[in-house]
């Protein structure tokens, strides 16, 4: 660690930012004549350079915006494709910056450290068990562990009333972007999957601006239960609502499905407010009403059979995922491969096109192959015949594929991570620490359902909200109420 202290320090000092910029003006004007694709890739790794001088929470916001924004950005033609994979190197920075420039670690933050670096050496074990592209383990790692790198930046980032206020800005901001878009959209082109916010050009645009209204309104909830005053309390729920609008007209109805569960627990953990429960929910249980009424698809989620025709297939692909365990040696314990079952990864590689993956994206010149064992695993699993409804109905789930990928100790890591997190949101009495907990109820239900854990849209959204909970915890506070410097003081020192 002084090892790399010093190497920052020494860099700060040789690389001003002037030489950089210099740097940059002469390497771009020579790489722009060659190849069109590389002046950008030097554009990010010099910007890079240039943020190492900004602090953490500057790296957090711009990973997350760069996440959420990135597709609607590209769509209008401001910037390349590329620029939806910064977010990328953005989350690596801010746990880099996070480490170099931070606070001293607290216990969540080292399980996440230690977590996090496990299954990084458990992927390339994996692999070098298994075979496969060299870049699998890295991106594989990437994808399902930026929200914890992110969550782990947050937690070590100097906290003070300007980046609380940031944080819960980023955590609500998000949300609330995705609404007048999504009116424009829906009356512009009809409701349903061209309802994308921000999201566009994405195949899963609508669900994952449904996804992060929801989580948005998890988090106007909590704040409205928790208010002491009518009008605070009555002004959230309403905002609530408003984002509920969002699900529906994207007819999102999986993440309607796992949000109920989460808003119920929010509920639950919120009974310290008697008069916000008894004003809230009788609100809330109207707006659901009154969506499911108004709304014929929503309907089809109390649909008995097709749940359980949903709930067989995801069950064929757990099993059939299993046999392709056995067949290999260790393959329970270190799986059959980064993106060689069911991951995004793994499907990136799927036809000419593959599942998540453009031709005409930069992560095509890695060269990204389809797995002989995931042909075999989705040739064998037999979808829903209520795929062509919804992805929900497919074999496909992020929990199946993290199973497959890194066999049972990579399931195992990643539940321990998860429950690290859980563990240490405390104070059930909290708006913050009740939002991020129903946050990642909601995570969880929508992992099994499709592959959500690798959605970085909705899960670095998820980070927000479960990192301020987890600072609310730390510090013994509720920004409730108005926040002043001495908040921020532990209580142990108070």
């Amino acid at each position: 660690m002084l090892a790399l202290r010093q190497i920052y320090s020494f860099n700060a000092r040789a690389f001003n930012p002037k030489t950089i910029v210099a740097i940059g003006a002469l390497l771009t004007g020579v790489a722009v004549v060659q190849a069109p694709i590389i002046p950008w890739i030097l554009l990010g790794a010099l910007s890079g350079l240039l943020l190492l001088e900004c602090p953490v929470y500057v790296w957090v916001a711009g990973t997350v915006l760069a996440a959420t924004l990135s597709r609607w950005v590209v769509a209008i033609g401001v910037l390349p494709s590329i620029f939806n994979f910064f977010h990328f190197p953005l989350a690596l920075g801010a746990a880099l910056v996070a480490t170099l420039k931070g606070t001293p670690q607290s216990p969540v933050v080292r399980s996440i450290a230690i977590g996090s670096i496990a299954l990084l050496f458990l992927s390339f074990i994996s692999w070098a068990f298994n075979g496969g592209g060299i870049f699998r383990p890295i991106l594989n790692w990437l994808v399902f562990l930026e929200p914890f790198l992110l969550i782990y930046a947050i937690l070590r980032m100097p906290y003070s009333v300007s980046t609380g206020k940031l944080m819960r800005r980023l955590a609500l901001g998000i949300p609330f972007v995705q609404l007048p878009l999504a009116l424009w959209q829906a009356l512009t082109m009809g409701v349903g999957d061209r309802v994308q916010g921000t999201f566009v050009g994405m195949g899963a645009g609508h669900h994952v601006a449904g996804g992060v209204a929801l989580a948005g309104e998890l988090v106007c909830v909590a704040r409205g239960v928790s208010a002491p005053i009518f009008k605070k309390r009555m002004s959230w729920l309403l905002g609530g609502m408003l984002l509920l609008v969002v699900a529906v007209l994207s007819d999102a109805k999986q993440n309607i499905a796992a949000f109920l569960p989460a808003l119920t627990l929010l509920l639950f953990m919120s009974r310290v407010r008697l008069a916000g429960l008894i004003v809230s929910l009788p609100i809330l249980i109207a707006a659901i009403v009154i969506a499911f009424s108004y709304h014929p698809s929503l309907r089809a989620m109390t649909n008995v059979t097709m749940v359980n025709d949903i709930i067989m297939t995801k069950g064929k692909s757990v099993v059939n995922v299993a046999e392709r365990l056995s067949e290999n040696p260790g393959g329970w314990l270190f799986g059959i491969g980064p993106g060689n079952s069911l991951s995004r990864v793994a499907l990136m590689g799927f036809g000419e096109r593959g599942f998540y993956l453009r031709p005409d994206s930069p992560v095509a010149l890695l060269g990204l192959r389809l797995a002989p064992t995931t042909k075999k695993i989705f040739d064998l699993g037999v979808a829903s015949q209520y795929r062509r409804a919804s992805s929900v109905g497919s074999n496909i789930a992020s929990w199946i594929g993290l199973f497959g990928d890194l066999g049972l100790i990579g399931l195992g890591l990643y539940l321990w991570l998860s429950w690290q997190v859980w563990r240490n949101l405390k104070g059930w009495y909290k708006w913050e620490v009740n939002a991020a907990k129903s946050v990642l109820v909601m995570v969880g239900i929508l992992g099994g359902m499709y592959s959500w854990l690798e959605e970085p849209g909705f899960t670095l959204t998820g980070a927000v909200i479960v990192g301020l909970g987890l600072i609310a915890s730390q510090r013994g506070e509720s920004s409730v109420h108005n926040l002043s410097h001495s908040q921020f003081v532990p209580e142990a020192r108070r």
